[in-house]
């Protein structure tokens, strides 16, 4: 074959094994290319996780806060029904006596029915959790719950 010939053979059959530069894996990718693409994927999950981690806090923050005003109004229902505090978080889990569970005064009545507080998560010794998994602080004395969340206890 010519010169020409040989260019135009080449050009319509190349060679089953056309020469790799020593960059080229197999598959015709440099290492390079495919440590750039892990960076590049490992950068998309960091930041989907940071975020998903960040969401995660705002959402117990805010079922904190709509706990602690629900055990806070808890204690205000156990004080008109029993005349008394609670001895302690504990107290709030259990039912309303069917005695007691009526308030009335000149221009309102109060029905307690059920539990002053309904449904939240408990240790296995019956005192509710907070959204962190801590259990919440209770002053027998003032009546006063708080979260024991580090950072969390002035809520």
């Amino acid at each position: 074959m010519r010169g020409r010939d040989k260019c135009l053979y080449t050009a319509l059959y190349p060679p089953e094994n056309p020469r790799r530069t020593p960059v080229h894996s197999v598959q015709g990718r440099s290492p390079v290319e495919a440590l750039l693409v892990a960076a590049f994927i490992s950068a998309l999950l960091l930041a989907a996780l940071s975020r998903y981690s960040s969401s995660v806090k705002s959402v117990k923050e805010t079922a904190l806060s709509v706990e602690l005003s629900n055990l806070r109004t808890a204690v205000g229902y156990y004080v008109m029904v029993n005349k008394r505090l609670p001895k302690s978080t504990k107290d709030l889990m259990r039912y309303a006596s069917a005695s007691n569970s009526e308030i009335q005064g000149e221009d309102y009545r109060v029905i307690i029915l059920g539990k002053y507080v309904e449904s939240m998560t408990l240790d296995k010794d019956g005192r509710p959790l907070d959204p962190f998994g801590n259990i919440y602080d209770y002053d027998v004395k003032t009546g006063r719950v708080s979260s024991s969340t580090k950072g969390y206890e002035a809520w």
